[in-house]
């Protein structure tokens, strides 16, 4: 058994913590928040890369695996902490997504598709309420015997020569054989990983009650509406650099409504239930980081996963659970 520190424990760090317990290590994770409450809970929970022919072959790798392993992931978890993660197949129109270069590379693929007009119909998209999926993994966690420590000041790894010996943060440190980064849009700005190419891409959201919607999501040109099992409503998402900065304001949420109410025009301000933002971590070609740091010892990472986060979770913390085992 080895001692193996995971820092930040949103759903790619939770997941990659029990992947890490499964493997006969000892861990546990650190986190400068509340487990679960950075962009793992701010998302939709759509379990597909949206749209996955503009992405390149590493993107809808990871997220093809990890689809893949979603519907047996999760009812793992529901075993464990007796939570349902509400996942559910619901479908996904693109509006005036009819493409003959887009039904190509799904029939390439291998996905279904069908034709509804100028809208494409994608059948076999799947969502999950991540909020639940969040307590369901803490709750695993907690049943794994994996220590977490949350709401620490100036947690970072601890740095020897060369390479990492552990985490410390304000008034305490823990060694270990091996340190995964899993800061999400955090991860760059520890100093020795300047260099790390990941930023924070700001997504605003809305929630409404619309109980009379249809299940299947909806999307165009960057904007969904996906609607939950309850009659909630979710609306997003914008793409904004904006640093850390994680506030919302009125112009975003009206622009959202807009275009909501022009697919469902009963949709009103007077049902919006929360309007919140969260912080992406964006990376270079938005492809996710796995793997050994090339130069820090013992520093391994799992992060950068954008908008995918949920939808490769289970894969790359096999993956790198895996990885990170075989070396030590």
């Amino acid at each position: 058994m080895r001692r193996v520190a995971v820092i930040g424990a949103g759903v790619i760090g939770l997941a990659s913590a029990l992947a890490l317990r499964r493997c006969g290590h000892e861990v546990a994770v650190f986190e400068a928040c509340r487990a679960g409450r950075g962009s793992s809970w701010a998302g939709a929970g759509i379990l597909y890369p949206l749209l996955p022919w503009d992405y390149d072959e590493t993107v809808n790798r990871w997220c093809r695996q990890g689809i893949s392993r979603h519907v047996a992931w999760l009812e793992e978890l529901r075993g464990v902490s007796g939570i349902d993660a509400e996942y559910r197949v619901s479908g996904m129109r693109v509006l005036d997504g009819w493409d003959a270069d887009a039904a190509a590379w799904l029939r390439r693929h291998g996905e279904a598709y069908r034709r509804d007009g100028a809208d494409l119909l994608l059948p076999g998209v799947a969502q999950v309420r991540n909020p639940r999926l969040v307590d369901a993994l803490v709750s695993a966690c907690q049943v794994a015997s994996i220590a977490l420590y949350e709401g620490l000041d100036r947690v970072s790894p601890l740095y020897g020569r060369c390479q990492v010996d552990g985490v410390q943060w304000a008034g305490g440190k823990w060694l270990s054989d091996a340190v995964v980064l899993c800061a999400g849009a955090w991860s760059a700005t520890f100093g020795e990983l300047s260099d790390l190419r990941v930023h924070p891409v700001r997504g605003q959201m809305l929630a409404l009650r619309a109980p009379e919607l249809p299940a299947e999501i909806v999307y165009q040109e960057g904007c969904y509406l996906v609607p939950r099992c309850d009659g909630v409503v979710l609306l997003g998402s914008t793409m904004e650099l904006a640093g850390f900065d994680a506030s919302t304001n009125e112009r975003t949420a009206s622009g959202l409504l807009a275009w909501a109410q022009r697919r469902h025009p009963g949709l009103s301000a007077d049902r919006i239930i929360r309007h919140w933002a969260g912080l992406r971590p964006g990376s270079r070609l938005n492809r996710p980081v796995v793997g050994p740091h090339p130069e820090i010892d013992r520093l391994w990472l799992n992060t950068g996963h954008f908008r995918y986060g949920l939808t490769m979770a289970p894969a790359c913390a096999e993956a790198l659970a895996e990885w990170l085992t075989s070396s030590l």
